[in-house]
């Protein structure tokens, strides 16, 4: 009843936008969480259990952490908690990483044309793809009798709100619950029947399927959203893309190595650089 009237009130901020009167909704080792600060967090949409659920956890997961980080305060030394040439480290790699970001800014200098593509292919000479079945799915696999399965399974096996709520899937799922929720991307079905030992019926052409099943200590929810019975490589339109965004990464990376040659010699022209 307490999570239920807890949650019910992260509803109500939600709607008022929790611009006054922000309340402490969990408190633990001097730390606390705002009523705000969860309602931020549920995506717009939801069904009102899906948002108490959703709220219960982001409390449950909030208060997991802060009890990590006070008990790994106390019991590292100081030393140890010292990352001030992580954070040097960590820092050049983002500044450069944001730099080549900057120079690549401009998609129109690195279009990579379909007779490119087709150059491209030809001189491969392998047809990188083998002819294998293939499907486009959304599954979760999570621990047999995991309290978040009548949770995933009433999200993902219906349409309606598996494509409303992959934002709150994504949040139950977090780092602990492995999942696939690319609509997009085909997938080697070999590879998913390997795990989830699923046998499709392939005269079944009333897409999305479900499936539930269990291997091992697992379960699995599965949909599956679009199945071809192979995929030739050079024939495919994902083949012709994926060699596409080859080309234009290699365009971006030969850009970028010509951009730092160039810095380097300008810097070493104007006596920049001591050796």
């Amino acid at each position: 009843m307490k999570r239920a009237l807890l949650a019910f009130s992260l509803l109500l901020c939600m709607c008022a936008g929790c611009r006054h009167d922000d309340w402490v909704v969990a408190e633990t080792h001097n730390k606390k969480l705002f009523a705000s600060e969860v309602s931020a967090l549920i995506p717009s949409g939801l069904n009102t259990q899906d948002s108490i659920d959703l709220a219960h956890k982001i409390i449950e997961d909030w208060i997991t952490e802060q009890i990590i980080l006070y008990e790994a305060d106390k019991a590292l030394s100081i030393k140890e908690k010292v990352f001030d040439s992580e954070i040097t480290e960590y820092r050049k790699t983002l500044l450069k990483q944001r730099y080549f970001e900057h120079l690549t800014a401009d998609a129109s200098k690195f279009q990579v044309s379909d007779e490119e593509v087709r150059t491209a292919i030809r001189q491969m000479k392998v047809n990188l793809v083998p002819d294998k079945e293939i499907v486009k799915i959304n599954y979760v696999k999570l621990p047999k009798g995991s309290p978040l399965l009548a949770e995933l399974r009433g999200l993902l096996f219906d349409e309606s709100r598996r494509q409303e709520s992959k934002d709150s899937i994504a949040l139950i799922c977090g780092d602990s619950v492995e999942y696939f929720i690319n609509d997009d991307q085909w997938l080697f079905w070999d590879d998913i029947q390997l795990e989830t030992n699923i046998e499709l019926n392939k005269s079944q052409h009333d897409f999305p399927l479900t499936y539930e099943t269990s291997s091992g200590e697992n379960s699995y929810l599965v949909v599956i959203l679009d199945y071809k019975s192979s995929l030739s490589g050079e024939e495919s339109d994902d083949y012709r893309e994926s060699v596409r965004t080859m080309l234009i990464q290699q365009k971006k990376k030969d850009y970028i190595d010509k951009k730092i040659k160039e810095l380097y010699q300008q810097a070493d022209k104007k006596g920049k650089i001591n050796r």
